[in-house]
């Protein structure tokens, strides 16, 4: 019996979402993008840091600083938005095993993201960022049969 595979394969600014039979992929099923990788960091943040001014002696004051950039924000938004279409796409399309290829940075913020259902269906991941390349080169790096 053939099963359904889904593979998935993002960067932080675009992911694909491909279902596939165990030789091959079938179709694409989705093409996110996320428009906030492309910001600049200014152009992303709404406001300057807050000030916080004390009641201690001398009037001390002293700037919030942001440990997060708002481009690892928008990454992290992105990723919840990818872990929710593979939710949405196990349903629809009744995956039963997932592959996961994404940059790094990517496949830790997912690893948070993914629900427990996604997480038990996850079969490999794979750490490259090969976003761009045609479904026949993706299709290379994964295992035969699927």
């Amino acid at each position: 019996m053939s099963s359904t595979v889904g593979v998935i394969v993002c960067n932080h600014s675009r992911a694909r979402l491909f279902k596939a039979n165990a030789m091959s992929f079938v179709s694409e099923l989705a093409d996110q993008v996320n428009p906030a990788a492309r910001l600049r960091e200014q152009d992303l943040a709404t406001g300057a840091p807050g000030t916080y001014r004390g009641g201690g002696s001398g009037g001390q004051q002293h700037v919030e600083s942001h440990r997060t950039s708002q481009h690892d924000k928008a990454a992290a938004s992105f990723a919840r938005d990818i872990a929710s279409t593979l939710d949405q796409a196990i349903t629809e399309h009744g995956l039963q095993k997932i592959y996961v290829v994404a940059e790094p940075d990517m496949l830790g913020l997912l690893r948070t993201e993914l629900s427990q259902r996604t997480k038990a269906l996850v079969a490999e991941e794979l750490a490259k960022d090969i976003v761009m390349r045609t479904p026949t080169q993706i299709r290379d790096f994964l295992p035969v049969p699927l």
